[in-house]
This record gives structure tokens, sequence and C-alpha cells, in this order.
């Protein structure tokens, strides 16, 4: 499959995806409004995020996930399916590496796409449980200008990695893809069998337009099936529309500042959001 690119050894040690292979991975955002860059986390980098997941929400069955989603706002997660959450972690260990959510090699691949200004606008992971099923079709976000023909496209406004923290047979329930739906009129409802998808393997980035339909498949498993979502958008994009009533971006204070200052300015709105959070706390 053309939107699936292998980062060799070399791109990773060089942080930069070699002129050819970026030229491919391009061209399949382009044209398909996704790609998968397989190969920039390695094996133990992806266990390593799994276990932090683990170590925040692992001892939480279908039960106990099902009364957090139902507290009122802030919350740390909603529901987003049956037996689906779209959950606020926390940004520490793991999750706050340097190498994951400022990696240099994505860094360099999202600039072209988003400018040497762009922003973390969310970091969360959705957990799909056994007995999940079919999630509706959605985009992540609408064209910002729906009355505007789709076609030429505009340019993108954000992209979502998302990074897999097992490896995800299809019985597991991988992201369906319509391919080349970032183009497509909001109006137009597209057949299922349209739909594409591929078993994911841990570490991979599965970069998604904003824009481009997806969905999440049913889980036929007896595995939680979590992913985690990056979302890098323009300066002047936030989603205002799918972190409704919560922080998505749940990092303290303090492990911002202990950031390297190449980093800040990336994840500037986590920041804004941990000042935000304590000039609202109760006493102040």
């Amino acid at each position: 499959m053309d939107w699936i690119i292998p980062v060799s050894w070399s791109d990773n040690a060089s942080d930069a995806l070699s002129p050819g292979t970026a030229q491919s991975a391009y061209a399949a955002l382009r044209e398909h409004g996704v790609v998968i860059l397989r190969g920039i986390f390695s094996a133990g980098e992806g266990e390593a995020l799994h276990r932090e997941y683990l170590s925040q929400y692992g001892a939480y069955d279908l039960r106990a996930m099902s009364e957090l989603a139902a507290a009122p706002p802030p919350s740390q997660l909603i529901e987003v399916g049956e037996a689906r959450y779209d959950i606020t972690v926390r940004m520490k260990g793991a999750f706050a590496a340097p190498r994951l959510i400022a990696n240099m090699l994505l860094r360099r691949f999202l600039t072209p796409l988003l400018g040497e200004n762009m922003r973390l606008n969310s970091f969360t992971a959705v957990a799909s449980y056994p007995g999940a099923q079919l999630q509706h079709p959605h985009r992540d976000h609408g064209h910002l200008y729906g009355e505007l023909p789709a076609d030429p496209p505009l340019p993108t406004h954000a992209i979502n990695v998302a990074i897999p923290l097992i490896d995800v047979a299809v019985e597991t329930g991988p992201t369906g893809i319509w391919l080349g739906s970032h183009t497509w009129p909001e109006s137009y409802i597209p057949p299922p069998e349209a739909m594409t998808t591929v078993p994911f393997q841990r570490g991979d980035c599965i970069l998604v337009d904003y824009r481009t339909l997806h969905t999440g498949l049913p889980n036929r498993s007896q595995l939680v099936r979590p992913i985690i979502y990056m979302t890098y958008a323009r300066t002047w994009f936030f989603d205002e529309c799918n972190h409704l009533g919560r922080n998505p971006l749940n990092m303290p204070l303090e492990t911002y500042e202990a950031l390297p200052e190449s980093v800040r300015p990336l994840l500037y709105r986590v920041f804004l959001q941990s000042v935000r959070a304590r000039q609202l706390a109760p006493g102040n």
C-alpha cells in the first residue's frame, strides 16, 4: 500500500526522512488524507508507552470507565461509542518524553504542512474495550469553509498522529479510513465497502488529516486496545468540538517547565492550560 511508509534506521538516526521517503509520505497524505510512518518508535519505546497507560488506567474495568465518563465536567474522559473512551491522560513519565511529544523527525515532516510555529493541540488516548462496536464514521473536524467547493482542497489545518500501544489485529479493532475523504464534501456519505483498514503495529505513527473520514472498528478480541492521539495544529486553530468540558493537555506545570527550552514553544498550550487550571482552582 502506498500510504504505509517504512522509516529506516538511518532516517531515525538523522531525525529526518530521506528526500525520497519524505516525498512518498507527502504524496500519500496529500492523496489519501492518511499516511503510516512505520518504524519511528522502537518496540522498547512502544512498551514503555503501554506501561505508562497501564499505570494510569490499566486497573479500570468497563464499569469503572463508564462511571468516570458519567462524571460532570471537567472530565478526564468521554464516551465515544459503546465500550470506547477518549481519555485525557496525564502527560508524565513516558507520555512526557520529548522524543514522543516533540519528536524531531515528526516535527520536520509536519513543519511544511502546519508551519514552523505549529502547536500540540491535544494529547489523549482512545481505549476500545472488548465488545466495542463499530463507531460512527466521522471527521475529527469538518472543513473550515464548508460553503466552498472541496476541490481543490485547502491546506490542512491539523493532523492527528495516532500511535497504537499494542499490535492491533483486525479482530482487535484498528481504525477504518475512507481514503481521499479529506477532499470530499461534508454532505457526501460514503458506502461502508469503500472503507480501507490495515492491522497496526505497536509504535506506528498514523498521520491523519483532521478532515479525513474514519471509524473505530469493533473490538472482537479479549484485549483493551489503547491508541495515543497527538494532534498538531496551526497556531490559529484550536479544537473546541472534541474537547468541550475538559482539558485536552493534562501536563503539570512543573513538567512543562522542566522540558528543554527548544521544546516549550511546541507545547505552549500546555502552559496556557496549566495556568488557567491554577487560576480556576478553589481558593484562587
